[in-house]
């Protein structure tokens, strides 16, 4: 019966050692495991940051040619005002385009009509009675009850 007890105190033993130093040597793996997970996380990282700063570099090339573009254009609008020669209204704009100033300059105007005079009175107003008016007036009745 000693016997017996010693070989499964000894059989116990094997199994929790198993267990334990199973656990033990996961350990290292682990620290492998984070030290490789660290590193993935940091060129992630800096790819990210690199495409970050190309996108920006991008974006502030646009900006500066925009800006350009612009400063051209408003450049531009100054000289046309500078350069605008005095019509006759005098030195300004003008509110249709180039075409279309020329064109309303140079229509026909519609034709004024010429307002007849009458050499007598229409029957309807005339001094005499023309039949439509009788040119007495009626005095109204009151009707009582």
């Amino acid at each position: 019966m000693d016997w017996l007890v010693g070989v499964l105190l000894l059989l116990v033993g094997g199994v929790i050692g198993f267990f334990v130093a199973k656990f033990f040597s996961n350990k290292p793996n682990n620290e492998s495991d984070e030290a490789a997970s660290k590193q993935t996380i940091q060129e992630l990282m800096h790819q990210q940051a690199a495409m970050h700063i190309q996108e920006t570099k991008q974006i502030a090339d646009k900006l500066v040619t925009q800006s350009t573009e612009l400063q051209r254009q408003v450049e531009n609008y100054e000289n046309l005002l500078i350069s605008q020669q005095a019509g006759p209204e005098g030195n300004s704009l003008n509110y249709f385009g180039e075409h279309t100033t020329a064109y309303l300059r140079n229509k026909n105007p519609q034709p004024a009509r010429e307002r007849a005079t009458a050499d007598i009175q229409p029957l309807d107003f005339s001094s005499e009675s023309s039949g439509l008016f009788s040119g007495q007036e009626e005095t109204p009745s009151k009707e009582t009850k």
